[in-house]
């Protein structure tokens, strides 16, 4: 049965809430793509000679309540919204004519952020042959990227899945900047390590490697979900898109592969500073102890003939016993200490 996108009354069974709506595109059958000004977004909706991007704001509540009554989303992927599952996942979805649920991690867009901050936000969408409805509750790098680029005219994709793969590539961009970042920095830690100049602090690495066990944790899966999904993909999908598919397979491989090899040097870099700290702390133990053998005779003779014993009572004229008992107890001491093995 062929896909009519044609909504009628009863299906949008509510007035669209324009309130929490972040960027709509529509794509037509023939001419280039335009943004949907809000009050016209539910008119779009009805035209069938149109495909339709909706990115929306999840944290309003207006969207949440248009989410539980449209029949534009399954159940199911209402639930699982509602319920925070934030697992990535690419999957068909048999309902509204074979619908693509897609559930990844992208980076969030925060007002001064540092170049290489990775934290994390979920992003939302489902996809069917001329809808694409995507949710986030924070503002996401590679949505708001791509709504740029579609204004700038940068990009002007003719469908709708043509657009979720443009999604995927600047998701994908987005990471592979991160990681040259970090692997700058790992390039700076390591040459300063070569050249022996002062080492950073432990904390640099220990970020790094944090960084890159997040990224790892949140991207590995979505390997997997893609190998799943190129073996049901939606009937929609044409031949040439599943090769597009596994073009953004082999490039997110790559990219987990390069997550793991950064993971991998910053280890050997933190083993190889401790090293170095370790050598560095013997070496000055090494000079507190040659110190310590130097002076070490003098103290104990200044300490054996500073001691004025005609002074104490019971003492007078006991010097030999003294030394006895001195020597006793320090070789007490000494058999302690190989008994417990400390020395």
């Amino acid at each position: 049965m062929p896909y009519n996108l044609s909504m009628s009354t009863e299906l949008i069974a509510k007035p669209f809430p324009v309130a929490g709506v972040v960027f709509a595109w529509a794509m037509p059958t023939s001419g280039d793509g335009y943004e949907i000004p809000l009050f016209e977004i539910s008119e779009a909706l009805e035209n069938p000679n149109i495909s339709i991007w909706l990115h929306l704001n999840l944290s309003n509540s207006q969207i949440q309540r248009w989410l539980e009554d449209t029949p534009l989303i399954p159940e199911r992927v209402v639930e699982m919204i509602q319920e925070g599952v934030n697992l990535s996942r690419l999957e068909r979805i048999e309902k509204l004519d074979d619908c693509l649920l897609m559930v990844m991690n992208d980076f969030q867009q925060e007002f001064g952020e540092e170049a290489g901050d990775s934290s994390l936000g979920t992003l939302w969408a489902i996809v069917r042959p001329k809808l694409m409805v995507s949710l986030r509750n924070n503002p996401l790098r590679t949505t708001d990227k791509l709504r740029y680029d579609l204004r700038g005219g940068q990009l002007n994709p003719s469908s709708i899945i043509e657009l979720f793969h443009e999604l995927l590539d600047l998701r994908a961009e987005q990471l592979r900047t991160l990681l040259v970042h970090l692997s700058e920095n790992m390039d700076d830690l390591e040459e300063n390590l070569l050249r022996g100049r002062e080492f950073p602090e432990h904390e640099n690495l220990g970020r790094i490697r944090i960084q890159c066990s997040r990224l790892r944790r949140h991207f590995s899966p979505e390997l997997i979900a893609l190998h799943r999904l190129l073996k049901r993909l939606p009937y929609w999908f044409s031949e040439e898109d599943k090769n597009s598919l596994n073009d953004d397979l082999d490039l997110l491989s790559y990219l987990v592969q390069e997550i793991s090899s950064l993971y991998d040097r910053a280890r050997v870099l933190q083993d190889e500073q401790a090293a170095h700290v370790a050598e560095f702390n013997a070496k000055n133990l090494q000079v507190l102890s040659v110190m310590t053998v130097i002076f070490l005779p003098m103290t104990l003779i200044t300490g054996v003939m500073g001691m004025n014993m005609e002074d104490l009572p019971g003492l007078k004229g006991s010097f030999y016993e003294v030394m006895v008992l001195m020597s006793i107890t320090g070789g007490a001491v000494f058999a302690s200490l190989k008994l417990k093995r400390i020395i």
